[in-house]
């Protein structure tokens, strides 16, 4: 992720990272942006993310393979949220590794939130789909194993 940070986060003059918030329902949009406010707070650095937050069913609907979205191909950090069973789809991880491809080889990162006990076993699933994708496409894989799951 870009930064001019030289030796600490509260240096002047820092760029914002790019973020592009990938989220189920208005619940864990809610959620999530405001987390990522709390992580701004406490480097007191307000300008700290530029997110533009987009429903899956968005994305999916987007074409995987155009730049058809200028704020969702600037995104250095892409960050899918979710808090029911069964997502994300098919469709949202073709979206994400077009995504990886095209930021192949830069500072990106792509991370997973799953925000509550309705996520099931599809938590399991989704890390193990979203770390191939960055593996494969040489992308940061941001994910807190907090829940158990450090063996995925």
């Amino acid at each position: 992720m870009k930064t001019s940070r030289e030796s600490s986060v509260l240096a002047k003059g820092a760029e914002s990272v790019n973020v592009l918030l990938a989220y189920d329902n208005s619940r864990t949009c809610a959620a999530s942006l405001k987390m990522l406010a709390r992580i701004s707070n406490r480097l007191h650095d307000q300008g700290l993310f530029n997110i533009n937050a987009f429903t899956f069913g968005f994305l999916e609907r987007m074409d995987p393979f155009k730049r058809t979205s200028a704020s969702a191909n600037a995104a250095e950090l892409v960050m899918v949220a979710f808090s029911k069973e069964g997502v994300p789809g098919t469709r949202l991880l073709r979206w994400l590794e077009n995504w990886a491809r095209n930021h192949s080889g830069e500072e990106a990162g792509l991370g997973l939130l799953p925000l509550g006990p309705q996520t099931g076993q599809s938590v399991r699933r989704t890390v193990r789909a979203l770390k191939r994708i960055a593996a494969r496409h040489d992308v940061g894989f941001i994910y807190e194993a907090s829940a158990g799951l450090n063996a995925v």
